[in-house]
């Protein structure tokens, strides 16, 4: 008895290193088990939620696709952006081109059905755990990779855009992919890499054009860095013309059409003169600390026709209405550089933390709400230790997080912008984690 007693033990104590050996020799066995989990939680989330055309940014992307499905074109008509439009005039650049086409295939497999359209989400989501794991492994150790797949696996602002229809997950999947590749390429120095970054970084624009910045930021750091490595000639410029050149290429299309469509080469999308004016014109207030919600865009909106200080016709399309919200929130932060400044800086709070974005709805931040906040504040503050001496080996990250946040809290921000560059955060915060395990073990 004493003897079955000391072999257990003893099999006890040696359950951890198995584990972590059999983790160590078999990682994409673990991360196929995290993908099966992710499944679950992604579907528990689709039946649990009431998929409906109201739900997030459904009504433009779903829209869109049941209009090109059903032989009506490219094309939406809503007033509360652009009040001129009819049926005459409802030729839209409002969502990118990719989450559309994918969500047009969606709809014409499942017969208009949002449940088909949540089940790609959900697809996409789950696609997202490998690219994180991917992600890790270029720059990191097998555990961290690991880790940042759980963290993704968990991260509840990801799994609250499975049943909405947006192409929020598809761009967070493709800008992912594309930073594997950077990374990648830097190792290498292969041509062939290169051109997959750029690939995939131009679909990443197409699915959320604020990702150009990314791209960017990206061939700026890359020419800045063969620089220093001594590189002179086209070898300094080669990985940033391979990338720029694949991401122009991928764009030209959608800017073409644009042209031809609606008079003028919309880059991304119609929206952002909307979004400049609506959340930049509350700085000639006292009071603009603040997320412009929707009915308070929309009596902002309302109001700058009234007045009509832009000679509008009353048939303007989305690229001509786009031009006027644009003029005067420009024409407006250049009136208040300082107050468009600070609240610029105040923006990194809905950012990050959708805070007082539930108010500006007409709703209370919950307790679900503020223990989302705490979870993308650890995770931010273990990014940063995770970028801890590493910085130039993961600029490519950081640098991205960095760019994209500048661009959104100049514009509109709120948590649902950063979900094209979580993996990259998580991917670091899995690192910080890691270190700080590591450092407990020593201490202990």
């Amino acid at each position: 008895m004493t003897d079955q007693k000391q072999n257990f033990s003893s099999s006890h104590r040696a359950l951890p290193p198995n584990l972590l050996k059999a983790i160590d020799t078999r990682p994409l066995h673990v991360v196929g088990i995290v993908m099966a989990v992710g499944l679950l939680l992604a579907m528990n989330s689709i039946t649990r939620s009431a998929l409906s055309l109201k739900s997030g940014e459904t009504d433009t992307w779903w829209m869109i696709a049941l209009n090109l499905v059903h032989g009506h074109g490219y094309s939406l008509c809503l007033t509360s952006y652009f009040p001129f439009c009819s049926p005459t005039n409802q030729v839209t650049a409002m969502r990118e081109p990719v989450p559309v086409f994918l969500f047009t295939m969606a709809a014409w497999l499942g017969h208009d059905s949002l449940w088909m359209a949540a089940v790609f989400e959900a697809l996409i989501y789950v696609a997202i755990i490998p690219a994180v794991y991917f992600l890790t492994r270029e720059w990191a150790n097998v555990r961290t990779a690991l880790m940042a797949a759980c963290f993704w696996t968990v991260h509840r602002p990801a799994l609250e855009l499975v049943p909405q229809v947006s192409g929020d997950l598809l761009a967070t999947l493709l800008t992912t992919l594309g930073i594997i590749y950077v990374l990648r390429a830097q190792k290498t120095t292969r041509t062939r890499d290169w051109l997959w970054a750029g690939v995939w970084l131009g679909l990443a624009v197409m699915s959320r054009s604020a990702i150009l910045v990314i791209c960017m930021t990206i061939m700026a750091g890359q020419t800045l860095e063969s620089w220093l490595q001594g590189r002179r000639g086209m070898e300094l410029f080669r990985p940033a013309f391979i990338l720029g050149s694949l991401v122009v290429l991928l764009m030209g299309p959608w800017m073409i059409r644009n042209q031809i469509a609606l008079g003028r080469p919309i880059l991304g999308s119609s929206l952002t003169g909307y979004n400049l004016y609506r959340h930049n014109h509350i700085i000639v207030e006292g009071h603009y600390f603040r997320y412009v919600g929707p009915d308070e865009g929309a009596q902002a909106i309302q109001a700058l026709i009234a007045v009509r200080p832009l000679e509008l016709d009353g048939d303007e399309n989305e690229a001509a209405m786009d031009l006027a919200y644009r003029s005067q929130g420009l024409r407006i932060i250049r009136s208040y550089p300082v107050q468009y400044i600070l609240l610029s800086a105040y923006r990194v709070l809905p950012l990050w933390f959708d805070w007082k974005i539930a108010e500006a709805y007409g709703q209370t931040t919950n307790r679900y709400s503020y223990m989302v906040m705490a979870l993308q504040a650890m995770l931010l503050l273990l990014a940063m230790v995770g970028v801890q001496k590493r910085a130039g080996q993961t600029w490519p990250l950081w640098a991205s997080i960095l760019a994209i946040s500048a661009v959104y809290m100049a514009v509109d921000a709120r948590l649902l912008y950063v979900l094209p560059i979580m993996p990259l955060v998580i991917s670091l915060s899995a690192a910080g984690t890691n270190r700080l395990i590591t450092r407990a073990l020593k201490l202990s």
